[in-house]
């Protein structure tokens, strides 16, 4: 069909065609000026509405030339890329219905909201530039106009590089040559490895401490690879119970878990009670059930020994006899009777006045006879063994006489060793006795005793392990009878029975002076002009005797 019929005779469909595209690219370019235009100028331009009825047909039937295409300049290329914008979708322009009169009629407004109603649809440009700006590296060393962009997930590459730290060099290697995928499924393994390896190594330290605290305690009872050689001192107080002497076995580093030995000494049926105070000598390798047992009963650990002790030595000999037939050492022994108060086991100790005082408190109660010790027995039982002698020996009879003469057990057992020491011969201790007995119930007109062995006591003995002036003059004025009035402060030996019997039950005699010869023969006087006499005889039988 080359013409149209209605109204448009003149017109062929093509022309027809060609007239309304260029009608509608005008229309654009109109709508496009309007858009660059001031509000108030497209407010007068008023919409046109062409009519394609009969009355237009002669204004048709003029060819008009094809309006020209404006073209919109393009924009420069960015230097970077950015995502390309969706494609505008073309709107095709309406056909007109050959059938239908009124929809000839097009209507330029209507295709303006068309249009503008499909650019509401279109996608809205994002500024993808400061959205990236925050994820943009520049590859170390390239050129900066040309960035490179990396995504960074930093919780997880800070995990994944903490935990690559921990590997090997040659393991983060080979991590490093694989895929991104490979290696985050790795070090994703890692992590919750890690983890676990964490718990484990937990529960492994606390597991190792445990034990070794059990094998600690266990060992405080075996002593397994403990010193066997060198002996430690511990001086257990008196009246000690299981607490104390556990703390004194962990203060002297025997043991390490004072808990766990207290628990086990308890649970093996050890009582509070019977802790003999002492100074001990013990090794690591014993255990603490063994030393236990040593602080309640006596040592068994050596060969028994027979030792006499004569009567009159000092305690100083003593403790020198016993050390030289392996009994136990005299610093053991010394330290021993310094230290620890027997009192609270011999009740003959307690009343004992001025301890301070005294060079040795114990001095006189070691009684002289013949005893078995074991050769490395403890001090304290070696102590023990002769205050035991002494107590045996020391009778109620004793006792009872002693108060009847007005006198202590103390002072009698300091006269006794007097008498020990100044008498020939047992004969000689009960006319002594009377000398002494005498002098100290008239202290008025006798008020010193005036006996040598007090004062050699202080000059042989003490001066032997005191070296201080001092202090060496304080013993002086406390034992030598020719400077202080009375007995001395403590007893000057150990006497015997004898002696202890002679003090006693002295003789009945007015005698108040005593001397002996080079022939130990004793010479008595109840004045002083005839003990002047006796001491003359004296001088010439001394003489007589060295030519």
């Amino acid at each position: 069909m080359d013409k149209f019929s209605d109204g448009f005779s003149n017109k062929s469909y093509d022309d027809l065609l060609n007239e309304y595209a260029g009608e509608s690219l005008v229309g654009k370019s109109n709508r496009h000026q309007e858009e660059k235009a001031p509000s108030s100028e497209r407010a007068k331009q008023a919409p046109v509405k062409r009519d394609f009825g009969e009355n237009t047909v002669r204004q048709r039937t003029e060819k008009k030339p094809p309006a020209p295409v404006i073209e919109t300049p393009r924009k420069p290329r960015r230097a970077n890329p950015v995502p390309s914008r969706p494609a505008t979708q073309k709107t095709a322009a309406p056909r007109v219905s050959q059938t239908n009169s009124k929809q000839q009629n097009l209507d330029l407004h209507e295709i303006k909201s068309f249009e503008e109603e499909m650019a509401a649809k279109k996608p809205v440009r994002t500024n993808y530039a400061n959205t990236l700006n925050d994820t943009m590296e520049f590859r170390k060393g390239a050129n900066k106009s040309e960035p490179v962009i990396q995504k960074i997930n930093t919780t997880g590459r800070k995990k994944a590089s903490s935990i690559s730290k921990l590997l090997p060099k040659r393991v983060q290697n080979t991590i490093s040559k694989m895929p991104k995928k490979s290696k985050s499924d790795i070090l994703t393994a890692l992590k919750v490895n890690r983890t676990i390896f964490i718990g484990f190594a937990v529960c492994l330290l606390v597991s190792i401490i445990v034990s070794i605290g059990l094998l600690s305690c266990v060992n405080d009872v075996l002593a397994i690879g403990r010193d066997a050689e060198t002996p430690v001192e511990v001086n257990l107080p008196n009246n000690a119970n299981t607490r104390v002497a556990v703390d004194v076995l962990k203060d002297a580093g025997l043991i390490k878990n004072k808990l766990f030995c207290t628990v086990f000494i308890k649970a093996m049926g050890y009582k509070d009670n019977n802790y003999l105070p002492g100074v001990y000598y013990f090794t690591e390798s014993m255990g603490v059930e063994k030393m236990i047992k040593r602080f309640k009963t006596s040592s068994t650990r050596g060969a028994l020994i027979s030792i006499t002790i004569p009567e009159g030595f000092t305690i100083d000999k003593i403790f020198e006899r016993l050390e030289k037939n392996n009994i136990c050492t005299s610093a053991a022994l010394f330290k021993t009777i310094d230290e620890v108060d027997f009192s609270s086991e011999y009740d003959f100790i307690a009343p004992i006045p001025d301890k301070e005082q005294r060079y040795h408190v114990l001095e006189g109660y070691f009684f002289p006879a013949t005893y078995e010790f074991q050769q490395g027995a403890d001090p304290a039982t070696v102590v023990r063994t002769f205050l035991d002698a002494f107590k045996k020996h020391w009778t109620d009879e004793y006792a009872k006489r002693a108060e009847e003469l007005g006198m202590t057990t103390d002072e009698i057992i300091i006269l006794a060793s007097v008498i020990e020491k100044e008498g020939a011969n047992t004969k000689q201790f009960t006319q002594i006795s009377s000398v002494l007995h005498n002098r100290l119930n008239r202290s008025g007109l006798y008020p010193l005793l005036e006996c040598n062995s007090t004062k050699d006591y202080v000059t042989n003995t003490i001066a032997n392990r005191v070296s201080s002036k001092p202090e060496l003059n304080n013993y002086i004025m406390n034992y030598n009878t020719y400077e202080k009035e009375g007995l001395p402060v403590s007893a000057i030996c150990n006497p015997g029975e004898a002696a202890v019997e002679a003090a006693l039950y002295p003789d009945n005699t007015q005698y108040y002076f005593f001397a002996h010869d080079n022939n130990k023969k004793i010479y008595m006087a109840e004045t002083m002009d005839q003990h002047d006499r006796n001491l003359r005889t004296i001088a010439q039988i001394n003489a007589q005797s060295k030519k």
